[in-house]
């Protein structure tokens, strides 16, 4: 089981880095015509579209997570369970990525860096979903055998 933890580690740091790497670049390439914009009236558009769909994808992470992990019978054995976390952890995952990716993508064509608040924010909801054994043991509700595997 201890592969199993640190494959979702590795898928997290993974998620993680991609984004920070893609805002990165686009940071760079947008510095000379970078702005800051908050009124709809001027950004038209793009405006509700981007730090909405940026607030939904946060919401449909934590909805289907804890939707999801309240699926798992508490009776069933270790390895089960740790199979219905990582699929309740990459789906949650994805979608805060989906949501900071979009943001991001939201500041890359229009240059308002205003978008970038909302790809922040799902980025910070990713790192803080790193996986760990603590949160693993406790979402989950393993008892000692099972935990020192872990």
């Amino acid at each position: 089981m201890n592969t199993k933890l640190k494959t979702l580690q590795i898928i997290h740091l993974a998620l993680c880095s991609g984004v920070f790497l893609f805002a990165l670049v686009t940071i760079f390439l947008n510095r000379e015509m970078m702005f800051f914009d908050a009124n709809p009236k001027t950004t038209s558009p793009f405006n509700p579209i981007f730090p909405i769909m940026g607030l939904i994808t946060i919401s449909a992470s934590i909805f289907f997570y804890r939707n999801l992990m309240a699926k798992i019978d508490k009776n069933a054995p270790a390895d089960t369970k740790i199979n219905m976390y990582q699929s309740a952890f990459i789906i949650s995952s994805a979608m805060l990525e989906g949501g900071a990716l979009f943001n991001i993508v939201g500041f890359f064509m229009t240059h308002n860096s205003f978008f970038l608040i909302f790809g922040a924010a799902n980025f910070i909801f990713l790192i803080l979903k790193r996986p760990t054994k603590n949160k693993l043991i406790s979402a989950l509700q393993l008892q000692y055998p099972d935990t020192e595997a872990l």
